[in-house]
């Protein structure tokens, strides 16, 4: 079994060894060669994956039964449209993940099947102008590119006279060169995550997530979710919703939404995988290894949910440590343990000391794992200490 991993970042890294641990012949595409995927597999492609008239040629050439896509928009997207060409699974249609992968496209296909989200007032490109626009905002308004990821280009505003200059910054952040300008909504952001198999969901959670850093990318998330029931299953039925409405294929679904008490907003779907390790919320608070889940869709398998008699589910906290301005990063505190030792710490690190720190949504240092029983609760394990250190 030949397989492709599009992408060879550390997010990359369990799909690569779930990839190994069922026997694979895996080859690796990422154009940095620095990648730590590239350093553990036999061949390596140092090329862009997002073209995917390039990647087609790539496939053709190595004659892949597989494609894996990581955590990324453009290696799900050119990996859907090489899919659609030689015939393999785990992909939707081309105009399915246009839907699904083009915010503007998304606004309108949720109001057309009654799905919660915030109203589009229009969308921009370099020779339509504004004004069309600026005469529909109602109140605060989100500009954001069509096609970026991370929160990149991302920004509120409250007036019309704001629309220019923020519709600028997010074409420089949108490869089509388009922006698309939303309603603002209130409320907190929390995330669904969902395996589909024959058409259904068979397993979904949720994780209350925060942005602290930089507004529009999340830092710091925590699982089980406080949702209440009501939006809980509001949010459920609408995922069931869009699942039949689209036909997707086996595999994820991931979901962002916003929710205020008793009502909810759909911000994005995407059939990748999210990034920053998200699946180890999962992997270590109950052993469900979503990343083998998230595989096996594109091997033309099922995904299974966990087992009925697992263990009971461990709270868990997720840090992405960023900065707000670029700094010399030089270590990680994680804070002493009180009398009781206080939650597990798991660090990931992603920088070494003495390397610049980009400022979020670009670079981070590192991600940190706490892990408390079930007892302890979302206040106790935010109380934990643990940041960064700088050389100044």
């Amino acid at each position: 079994m030949k397989v492709l991993l599009i992408g060879s970042s550390f997010s990359a890294m369990p799909f690569l060894y779930e990839l190994k641990r069922l026997g694979a012949d895996v080859s690796v595409i990422g154009k940095y060669e620095a990648d730590p995927c590239h350093s553990f597999v036999e061949h390596s492609i140092h090329e862009d994956y997002s073209d995917s008239e390039n990647l087609l040629r790539i496939c053709k050439e190595h004659g892949f039964d597989h494609i894996v896509p990581s955590c990324n928009d453009y290696s799900y997207v050119a990996g859907a449209a090489v899919a659609n060409v030689l015939g393999l699974p785990g992909f939707d249609s081309p105009e399915v993940t246009e839907i699904l992968h083009t915010k503007d496209r998304f606004r309108r296909f949720c109001r057309e099947i009654g799905v919660p989200a915030p109203r589009i007032y229009g969308e921009v490109t370099p020779d339509s102008g504004t004004q069309e626009v600026s005469a529909q905002l109602d109140g605060p308004a989100l500009v954001k590119p069509v096609d970026s990821f991370s929160g990149r280009g991302v920004e509120l505003i409250h007036s019309a006279a704001e629309l220019d200059e923020a519709i600028a910054r997010a074409m420089d952040m949108s490869r089509g060169k388009r922006a698309v300008v939303e309603q603002f909504v209130e409320g907190a952001l929390h995330s669904h995550t969902a395996f589909i198999a024959d058409g259904r969901i068979i397993w979904h959670q949720f994780v209350d997530e925060f942005c602290e850093v930089y507004r529009y990318q999340v830092d710091r998330s925590q699982f089980p979710t406080r949702l209440t029931a009501e939006i809980r299953d509001a949010v459920q039925r609408a995922m069931e919703r869009v699942v039949e409405a689209l036909g997707l294929c086996d595999g994820l679904l991931h979901t962002q939404f916003i929710a205020s008490e008793h009502a909810f907003w759909i911000i994005e779907c995407m059939r990748r995988c999210p990034g920053d390790l998200y699946g180890h919320h999962f992997k270590f608070s109950f052993g469900y290894n979503y990343e083998a889940q998230y595989v096996a869709g594109f091997l033309g398998r099922k995904p299974q949910p966990p087992a009925a008699d697992g263990p009971s589910p461990m709270r868990i906290e997720r840090r992405v440590l960023s900065v707000a301005d670029p700094q010399a990063f030089f270590a990680v505190y994680l804070g002493a343990d009180g009398g009781d030792g206080g939650p597990e710490k798991i660090y990931v690190p992603l920088k070494d000391s003495g390397q610049k720190l980009e400022a979020a949504p670009f670079d981070k240092a590192g991600i940190l794992f706490l892990r408390g029983d079930p007892e302890t609760t979302p206040e106790q394990i935010s109380a934990t200490k643990a940041h960064m250190l700088f050389h100044n």
